[in-house]
């Protein structure tokens, strides 16, 4: 369901919420960019900004929220103990628009480990109304006008609400993931740190350096857990593996690569 923006007496418009996994539709037609793919909430922080810009050529309304992992949630159904504000804003062509978030406190987050919230923001584009000469339109344009196909674009990106007193720190977190191979021969990792830690690919390599491909679609591991790659599961490979290279995103976006050696399950 799109969460309701505004409404039309007359108009006939159709809203159509592609999400954020529709990257081609989005980079194709959406104008509105997000500063950063991620962001830190210290809870030590009174609020955090997030800014947005609009590249596009129109004027774009914005709808921003939060939600708790849940993307069905509209803004009202949010159970996220966070504020966005402004909640509604119109962004002109080439201007931007701070977006601040607030924790309310509403609910008590663990204090020994990162929570993971997201940030949506909604983009409308303008009505044919909006963006045309209204001056230059005939009567026909006018009706035709109350026909068309609006499509509406909404980006979600993590917010980690990081504790102040955590053990060790993000940066050091993928170098403490620990690597093993199970009975099965397949791959697994444990994340026994109190921060989130994102991959986006994962190889094998064996004595010689020969690498084999376990994952590239992307892992996000969360405190404490402990995560099966399913792949590779019976093709006796796994037997040479000796290490593994990762790569995964900092806090700041950036594509970090390591190397850990491979355990093995008692």
């Amino acid at each position: 369901m799109v969460p309701p923006i505004m409404k039309t007496q007359q108009s006939k418009s159709i809203w159509v919420l592609a999400l954020s996994t529709c990257l081609w539709a989005q980079s194709a037609f959406a104008g509105i960019i997000i500063a950063g793919t991620r962001v830190v909430y210290p809870a030590q922080s009174r609020d955090v900004t997030v800014q947005v810009t609009n590249t596009g050529e129109n004027p774009a309304l914005l709808q921003t929220w939060m939600d708790d992992g849940d993307s069905k949630q509209t803004p009202d159904e949010s159970k996220a103990p966070f504020l966005v504000t402004p909640p509604i804003s119109r962004v002109e062509p080439g201007s931007g628009q701070a977006l601040r978030l607030f924790f309310t406190g509403t609910t008590t987050l663990p204090e020994d480990r990162e929570s993971l919230f997201w940030l949506n923001v909604l983009e409308i584009p303008p009505t044919p109304l909006e963006h045309s000469d209204k001056n230059a339109q005939t009567s026909a344009d006018k009706s035709d006008s109350q026909n068309y196909l609006q499509l509406a674009f909404r980006s979600r990106i993590k917010v980690f609400y990081r504790p102040a007193k955590l053990k060790g720190t993000a940066n050091e977190s993928p170098a403490s993931l620990s690597w093993k191979v199970n009975s099965n021969g397949q791959l697994l990792v444990s994340n026994p740190t109190p921060y989130h830690v994102t991959l986006t690919r994962t190889e094998a390599l064996d004595d010689k350096g020969r690498k084999e491909t376990i994952d590239k679609i992307g892992v996000l591991l969360t405190p404490g857990q402990e995560y099966t790659f399913k792949a590779n599961k019976s093709d006796g490979l796994s037997s040479r593996w000796k290490s593994v290279s990762f790569t995964y995103i900092n806090d700041y976006g950036g594509i970090k690569t390591l190397s850990s050696n491979l355990g093995s399950m008692p």
